[in-house]
């Protein structure tokens, strides 16, 4: 068992965030264990503790620890990767890889000319909406003033 494991990826922090999943972590931190052992302590279905040890097991928070063979089945034991889970301070970072900017990240950039236009048509909408002229959702808005940038 490692010492440290460190989160880099968002799928394994949502795997992790889960706190059924940390409830069962913790569990096995103590001494490896079974789906099936886990769902006698918990009293739930198998099926569900399997679907929780599957997506640890999947993200590299759990391993297998060993497997014993009894009455022909074939047990699983599982324990977490590491003695302590932690995530990266730059898994929020979404330019950390490079300097580019992300596709989730942009500005704009805007002349004066364009600027004053664009107050001028938010003003406008603005007004209308709250004359209850104008029922158009943000999305509308937002496909609107692109037209309007467009334009300009």
């Amino acid at each position: 068992m490692e010492k440290l494991l460190v989160i880099n990826e968002l799928d394994q922090l949502k795997a992790i965030s889960d706190p059924f999943r940390l409830q069962l972590l913790s569990m096995m931190a103590k001494e490896p264990k079974t789906g099936q052992m886990l769902a006698d302590e918990l009293n739930l279905p198998r099926a569900k503790i399997h679907y929780h040890l599957n997506q640890l097991l999947t993200h590299n928070i759990i391993a297998l620890a060993h497997t014993v063979e009894k009455n022909s089945i074939i047990q699983k034991f599982y324990r977490p990767a590491a003695e302590t889970i932690v995530p990266s301070i730059n898994i929020f970072n979404l330019n950390a890889k490079n300097s580019v900017s992300s596709s989730e990240s942009y500005s704009i950039k805007l002349t004066n000319d364009q600027f004053t236009k664009l107050t001028s048509k938010l003003d406008e909408l603005s007004v209308r909406k709250s004359e209850k002229k104008e029922t158009a959702t943000a999305d509308e808005y937002a496909v609107y003033m692109m037209k309007i940038m467009k334009e300009a």
